[in-house]
């Protein structure tokens, strides 16, 4: 009875390896073949392993290497879609688990007279805690693997180390089963490691979290950049415009905000004169001269419609904005030789007095670009 229960035990501790095994890795390809390829190579695992140590008469460590660690290790390797230090992290770590479950279920066995039956019960009920606490982390892990790409290296050093020291702590100078004095001590330094891997797969879990917070972001960042962006000039658009001057005004810190109106000179003359793609690339060269001269306002630069431009200063000025904007026309007249057309812009700005809304000191900038427009 006693040696069945053992061999219960045993099979148990190998089905708990290979079950997460199946869990963790993605197969290369999702097909029914790969799968099947898996848990048949799992079964035949399971059987040479039970064949070399009840049938055989192989010692147990022995037969764990020969017929389940290298075997496993070369199956899961060959199915798996991930490799090199991913790889060798997992196995390592689930092999280390598997490895306690089982010392833990011998010792069980040794220091209890009869206890094969308590050390069978103490592996599948070991087991099932560890699944049923790893499970929801499993898929997550499995993301993981594919999301994450730095910091594997150094993971899966730590982990190799970790499983060979439990072995040799295990078997040297002699096997602890001939020792079990000891086997409190093996067992307190596996619980450091047991802990330790807890710490690891809850860093995992916040790690996943923090991924999954990300790809939220850029979701709404890329949002974002489609409401709020014009396409043809990578400036903000009317929508931004309207938003801005609303988060000003709720602001309302009561410094004066600078508002500066642009229109493009004969813009339909290019467009009749040197067709529509010219147009669009006057009114490019436009947004890249407005870029570059507010370069440090360029959250403040907005395409309004068709060949109109805005911009806001908070805290700016008339005299600034009147020196900016003969930057702005000396490159304007830098881009209008490049492309060999009449590139000009007609520009009004006032800022707001106390007590006067954003919206009317652009209505008075407005007013003073098209006087502007009418001497040109």
């Amino acid at each position: 009875m006693s040696n069945i229960f053992a061999v219960l035990s045993d099979l148990v501790v190998i089905l708990f390896d290979l079950l997460v095994y199946s869990m963790i890795f993605a197969l290369k390809k999702e097909t029914p073949l790969y799968r099947f390829l898996m848990y048949g190579g799992c079964g035949v695992i399971l059987f040479f392993y039970f064949a070399g140590v009840h049938l055989w008469g192989i010692p147990a460590s022995i037969a764990s290497t020969l017929f389940m660690t290298i075997p496993s290790f070369l199956l899961f390797l060959a199915l798996s879609r991930h490799k090199g230090s991913r790889f060798l992290l997992t196995f390592c770590f689930v092999d280390t688990v598997s490895l306690m479950i089982a010392f833990l279920g011998r010792y069980v066995g040794i220091m209890i007279h009869g206890g094969a039956v308590l050390a069978f019960v103490v592996v599948v009920a070991v087991s099932i805690t560890l699944l049923a606490i790893g499970r929801g982390r499993f898929s997550s892990y499995h993301v993981l693997l594919d999301t994450v790409d730095s910091g594997w290296g150094a993971m899966a050093l730590a982990t190799v180390l970790i499983y060979f020291a439990l072995i040799f702590f295990a078997a040297y100078p002699k096997p602890m089963l001939e020792r079990p004095e000891y086997a409190p001590c093996w067992l307190v330094f596996a619980l450091v490691v047991l802990a330790c891997y807890g710490v690891f797969l809850q860093s995992i879990h916040k790690t996943m979290r923090i991924q999954e917070q990300n790809q939220k972001l850029e979701h709404e960042k890329h949002l974002f950049q489609m409401v709020y962006t014009d396409t043809l000039t990578r400036l903000y658009n009317r929508a931004a415009y309207v938003e801005h001057i609303n988060d000003l005004e709720r602001e309302g810190t009561g410094s004066p905000v600078c508002c500066i109106m642009l229109d493009c000179n004969h813009f339909k003359e290019i467009n009749d004169r040197f067709g529509h793609h010219s147009g669009d690339m006057a009114l490019q060269k436009t947004a890249d001269a407005l870029r570059l001269v507010f370069a440090n306002r360029t959250d403040s630069v907005f395409r309004i419609g068709g060949d109109e431009f805005a911009v806001m200063l908070p805290d700016g000025t008339v005299e600034e904005a009147a020196s900016l904007l003969a930057q702005f026309e000396k490159e304007m007249e830098a881009a209008a030789q490049a492309l060999h057309m009449p590139l000009s812009a007609a520009a009004g700005y006032a800022a707001t007095q106390p007590g006067e809304s954003i919206e009317n000191a652009f209505i008075r900038a407005d007013a003073m670009m098209y006087r502007n427009k009418k001497c040109r």
